[in-house]
């Protein structure tokens, strides 16, 4: 992780939120068992330019009545993807968990109440060690950056428990996925295989837990993610500050610019210059100029 923070920001397209804020990303993926819709993710990715940190939010929710099942995480790292602080929350029928952590002199102090017990941790943090949130824009970052063909290997903290695991992610070649060129990536983390498709920009269109059977997939419209499935949009308020529009990603800029194209009207001989004007096909003799008496 050699290059500087401006390198991964000039390949990204940002969309201001608020005075100093820049989103990286922002989506709403559906989540599917086999065919079935069963729940939603909705994600943003943006840069503090005045405090110089990356932020990571994501709300997950899958399951409807008692087998319900919500996730939420609001991360915070510095320009160099450093873990900075994170708020964790997943709430399962009645069972919940919270993991308040924060990092400071090389280390990780955490609070974490489940099941109305509270637990504090306190451990080092090896130097490299990142949250699990930013592995892609740690791979953007990194001196091979995100290329075909690619190793990377890591140690990262997985948000849900507070505690660190090696990974590897193995980029392959680049193909389509839902019609946007993507690198299918293999990712090992908490002795778990999972395959990521992630566009050059660090989007990331869709992810399969092999073994699983579950999917996700980036939708260009959030009610596409959300129709059927239990939704609160003062939660996402609350979380992300303001109910995410979910038009930062690739998805949402392919089907406006279809629409755009759809809309546009069909030339015809009204529009534009008449027939036969403003085309010379032959050069024309001029005339010959009159005599004077």
């Amino acid at each position: 992780m050699v290059r500087k923070s401006l390198l991964i920001l000039s390949l990204l397209t940002f969309v201001p939120l608020g005075a100093h804020a820049d989103i990286l990303f922002e989506g709403y993926s559906k989540i599917l068992s086999g065919d079935q819709h069963i729940g939603y993710v909705v994600s943003r990715y943006e840069f503090d330019s005045k405090k110089k940190q990356f932020i990571s939010t994501y709300f997950l929710k899958t399951g409807k009545g008692p087998g319900e099942v919500t996730e939420s995480l609001k991360a915070v790292a510095d320009s160099e993807l450093a873990p900075i602080s994170y708020e964790y929350t997943t709430l399962a029928g009645k069972e919940s968990k919270t993991i308040d952590a924060k990092f400071k002199g090389g280390g990780l102090s955490a609070v974490v109440k489940s099941g109305g017990k509270v637990q504090r941790i306190e451990k080092k943090i090896p130097k490299g060690t990142f949250l699990s949130t930013f592995l892609v824009y740690l791979m953007l970052k990194s001196k091979e950056g995100l290329r075909s063909e690619t190793n990377y290997e890591y140690q990262a903290i997985a948000e849900e428990d507070a505690a660190i695991y090696k990974g590897q992610a193995l980029v392959g070649k680049e193909e389509v996925f839902n019609g946007f060129k993507s690198f299918k990536i293999l990712n090992t983390f908490k002795d778990i295989k999972f395959l990521s498709y992630v566009n050059d920009r660090g989007e990331i269109l869709g992810t399969n837990a092999m073994g699983q059977g579950i999917t996700t997939e980036l939708v260009a419209n959030p009610a596409d993610a959300t129709t059927g499935q239990s939704y609160s949009a003062n939660i996402l308020k609350t979380l992300f500050g303001s109910v995410p529009s979910g038009q930062a990603n690739v998805a949402s800029r392919a089907q406006k610019l279809k629409e755009r194209e759809s809309q546009a009207p069909t030339p015809s001989k009204q529009m534009g210059v008449p027939p036969g004007q403003g085309i010379i096909i032959k050069a024309q003799p001029e005339k010959a100029e009159s005599k004077g008496n």
